[in-house]
């Protein structure tokens, strides 16, 4: 009985950190919305259990809107660090990173680096994301010339969804 307790306490655990639900990017804005995501592990001592976006950062034209439900994103290339050792790269598709995956289940989204672009120019930057993650600090909302930047999630009915919004 304890051996299945134990278990059942594990797992409940996992899905409390798991992505549980996609992470949607609304870009309202003019300019296309640049991004480098990273999810991580908040219970983990150290800032090194995490998953950063490594190659490609995700392009949101203006007036668009994404969704993904893992890392599987197609062309991605992401760092994976559980341990602070280093990193090592692994594409979208490892089943790691999959949903269900050893590193999916303990990790939340928690940070979006972005840039907008106007006609291939560099305009503002900054970074948005979850308050819990003291690792790289950044506001849950920030103001550009472009327009604000805005990182929530809302649950419901179990699953967690992530939202970044350029407005």
């Amino acid at each position: 009985m304890k051996k299945l307790l134990t278990i059942l306490g594990f797992v409940s655990i996992s899905f409390a950190y798991a992505q549980g639900g996609p992470l949607i990017i609304n870009n309202y804005t003019a300019a296309d919305f640049h991004t480098r995501l990273t999810a991580a592990n908040l219970t983990t001592p150290g800032c090194y259990f995490y998953v950063t976006l490594d190659n490609n950062e995700l392009v949101i034209p203006s007036g668009s809107s994404v969704s993904y439900n893992s890392f599987n994103i197609p062309g991605t290339i992401w760092k994976v660090s559980t341990s602070p050792t280093g990193a090592t790269p692994r594409p979208g598709s490892h089943p790691s990173l999959m949903l269900g995956g050893a590193i999916s289940n303990h990790t939340k989204w928690v940070m979006s680096q972005f840039q907008f672009h106007q006609s291939g120019t560099a305009l503002s930057s900054g970074g948005v994301g979850d308050a819990g993650y003291t690792c790289n600090p950044v506001p849950n909302t920030l103001f550009t010339t472009e327009g604000a930047v805005e990182w929530f999630t809302i649950t419901s009915a179990g699953t967690t969804y992530t939202y970044v919004q350029a407005f």
